[in-house]
């Protein structure tokens, strides 16, 4: 009997909704090509909007330099972004070596901030590199009613990482 008035209590204190991950319903990766020497015709972005994101793709997409350049605007477009609901985050990372191993860390969501960090790996000493520039790019599909803005913490690579200074992108008007 005792165990049934707890499972009882314990239901009624945890009702479905709130067992979901509030970070769930707050931000998604979006998959797109993770390097593109594009990706050095702009910097990190919020679209909040579609006429943004057109005005993007009719205008920067379209600059010269890209190895893949359809394969990148129909991952945006498959990204099948609500902008009544949602904002479309582009980060931008460059590495000076296309060598240096790069990853996008699961992003951590305090309070109403998403944090998300770019992270390129250090190269391990007697091995050499390439000396080309390389451009990384992740995106990120982020609630408005729930994120107020990204802040993109990175980390070049190379001989000697560094860590740069976070670049902040709201996601909401103020």
């Amino acid at each position: 009997m005792k165990i049934l008035l707890c499972c009882l209590l314990l239901a009624m204190l945890f009702q479905p909704a709130q067992l979901i991950d509030e970070s769930a319903r707050s931000f998604r990766i979006i998959p797109i090509p993770v390097k593109e020497h594009g990706y050095n015709n702009f910097e990190s972005m919020v679209f909040k909007s579609q006429k943004d994101l057109d005005s993007f793709l009719t205008n920067k997409s379209t600059q010269m330099g890209w190895n893949n350049r359809q394969g990148f605007e129909d991952a945006l477009l498959n990204a099948k972004v609500d902008f009544s609901k949602e904002a479309f985050v582009l980060l931008r990372h460059t590495e000076g070596s296309g060598s240096i191993k790069v990853t996008f860390e699961t992003p951590i969501l305090k309070g109403r901030n998403l944090i998300c960090e770019i992270q390129g790996k250090p190269i391990p000493p007697g091995y050499g590199a390439t000396a080309d520039m390389a451009y990384y790019c992740f995106a990120v599909a982020v609630s408005k009613a729930h994120i107020n803005q990204v802040e993109l913490r990175a980390i070049q690579g190379g001989f000697s990482p560094r860590r740069l200074a976070p670049i902040v992108l709201p996601i909401v008007e103020k």
